[in-house]
């Protein structure tokens, strides 16, 4: 069997295939702490079956999106140095970011090394102000980290146990503020992802499971829990990539497809096209801030199920965090909070979750001016809006930027989705109403609310490596291959580029499930060394192309 588990702020679906991938058992349950919820979800999927039959354990989640959403994840303090060009102080603001003096040029040569006394005073007051954990970022960096390496040393030693992110190392790119960004996200959500992998292993050692575990990323990749713990960046955004997975892999759609998939606390949206997702050419936007983590085309937005209701100079208005479950399935909250945005469906009658009275008595509280019937019906139109003002916001950028197919081909042609696909718990209820506001048919694909799980147990894994070549020194090396090859001067980046797809390539014979390599990122440097020669530097990374299990998408650009 396959096993794929979703954890959402407020459901933790399951998903149990056999080897054939079809659908053998399924399971939702309130999502309360992690470790129960997991420990729940998998019960249900083993019961009566043997662990050893498990061939994986593929998990995503949106917990760490949500955190970042909602203003819940760790404080993250910045120690920036500079170099030629726009000063990094122009690139952050706020009182947990600190421009340093200290520069590197455009070849990485130190002009002006980071000051111990200043980085260290400067780490001391970022802790004082709130910080609870590190990035640090050098102008060029990736050509030299030796600016980073000072900026870590002063940040560990003000707070030693705090998760720490050198920008360089998540990426090559030269891209000071989408790195930053990186950056600032990878140590905000580090401890939240060191306890979910942490309770996961738990988990699944508790039910005799020995098989592999992975986490999904936000390309529909699918990482050893080792490598998303250094890199928790790359699963962000999960939950979108699960449902984007589970829709390509469930309802067999033709032509442009915007995703619509609403959980309790954030609402996911997606794009296809010919049926196929495609990829960012630059990175994920998160909370609308760019980063360099290669993703499938999505947006979140912070409108789900479980968020609060209020009414503003007679506008029904979304609370900006999570109340819980609806008071439906909460009654002994009524007249101690709002109610949710469920309630107002179920006031609608387009959904019928758990105590239907208890719904419509809260929403005639919540604005006892008017009937329950028209307080929910302006909750689902200021929804619609809000979806509405996303979606053609989120297509229009994706018709101004280059966007990819999973085989790094650039898409020649706007994308014009023609349906709306809807997944997640409200599936059923907001089809008809958001596929009218959008103008587009309404498409509910079969296991809708339990997608997300489907995807993930379905997902290819994606192992990556990364190649650095320098021609002074005439050496190239894979570290995670364990490869290294003597190199001339007149080495260059098609020869790199080869070298590494060829060593990857080589590497995945043995992991027959994972699908062909391809190259996701390729920098050459020019630096001066000795006696005035001019050498470069090359920077490669390259993983096994996302997908999903059972299907023949390897064979198509």
């Amino acid at each position: 069997m396959y096993l794929g588990i979703d954890v959402g702020g407020t459901h933790t679906d399951g998903a149990a295939l056999a080897e054939n991938f079809e659908i053998v058992r399924t399971v939702k349950i309130p999502t309360r702490d992690v470790l129960g919820s997991l420990t729940e979800v998998l019960n249900s999927l083993l019961a009566g079956s043997d662990p050893g039959r498990v061939r994986r354990l593929a998990v995503s989640s949106t917990l760490g999106l949500n955190a970042i959403l909602t203003g819940q994840a760790d404080p993250v303090g910045v120690l920036a140095s500079g170099g030629p060009g726009l000063p990094v102080a122009d690139f952050g603001s706020g009182p947990l970011y600190e421009p340093l003096a200290g520069s590197q040029n455009h070849l990485g040569e130190i002009l002006a090394p980071p000051d111990p006394a200043q980085a260290r005073a400067a780490a001391a007051r970022l802790l004082a102000q709130g910080a609870r954990a590190w990035a640090v970022i050098s102008k060029f960096g990736p050509k030299n980290p030796a600016s980073e390496e000072a900026l870590a040393q002063a940040a560990r030693s003000a707070a030693p146990d705090f998760p720490l992110t050198q920008a360089s190392a998540l990426s090559g790119r030269l891209n000071f503020p989408r790195r930053l960004n990186t950056a600032i996200f990878n140590s905000a959500v580090s401890r939240l992802y060191g306890r979910f992998v942490s309770d996961l292993s738990a988990a699944a050692r508790a039910h005799g499971l020995s098989c592999p575990i992975r986490l999904l990323t936000a390309d529909g990749g699918a990482l050893a829990p080792e490598e998303a713990l250094v890199r928790p960046a790359l699963v962000l955004a999960a939950g979108p990539a699960a449902g984007l997975l589970g829709l390509w892999s469930l309802a067999g759609l033709e032509g442009d497809v915007l995703m619509v998939d609403m959980g309790g606390t954030s609402t996911d949206l997606a794009v296809m096209a010919d049926g196929r997702p495609l990829t960012t050419a630059e990175g994920l936007d998160i909370a609308g801030r760019p980063t360099l983590v290669r993703s499938f085309l999505t947006r979140s937005l912070a409108l789900g199920g479980d968020l609060g209701l209020v009414v503003r100079e007679g506008r029904v208005e979304f609370a900006g965090s999570r109340e819980g479950p609806p008071l439906a399935l909460d009654p002994a909250s009524a007249g101690l909070r709002p109610p949710t945005f469920t309630d107002a469906l179920n006031g609608l009658g387009l959904t019928r979750v758990g105590q239907i009275e208890v719904s419509r008595a809260a929403l005639a509280r919540l604005d006892p001016a008017r009937p329950p019937e028209e307080t929910a019906a302006r909750a689902l139109d200021r929804a619609l809006e809000l979806i509405s003002q996303a979606a053609r916001s989120f297509l229009d950028q994706v018709n101004r930027r280059p966007v990819y197919t999973l085989g790094a081909l650039r898409l020649a042609r706007p994308v014009q989705p023609g349906a709306a696909a809807f997944l997640g718990g409200p599936a059923e209820a907001l089809a008809r109403p958001v596929g009218a506001a959008l103008g587009l048919r309404p498409v509910v694909p079969p296991q809708a609310a339990l997608a997300n799980a489907v995807g993930a147990a379905r997902a290819r894994p994606c192992p990556a490596a990364d190649l650095y070549a320098d021609t002074a020194q005439g050496r190239m090396t894979i570290p995670a291959l364990g490869r290294t090859k003597t190199i001339g001067r007149d080495y260059n980046l098609a020869q790199a580029q080869a070298d590494l797809l060829a060593a990857l390539g080589a590497s995945l014979a043995d992991l027959p499930e994972a699908g062909p390599p391809q190259v996701t990122e390729a920098e050459s440097f020019n630096q001066l060394t000795g006696r005035g020669r001019a050498d470069r530097i090359f920077r490669v990374r390259a993983q096994a192309r996302p997908g999903f299990l059972g299907s023949s998408e390897e064979a198509r650009p």
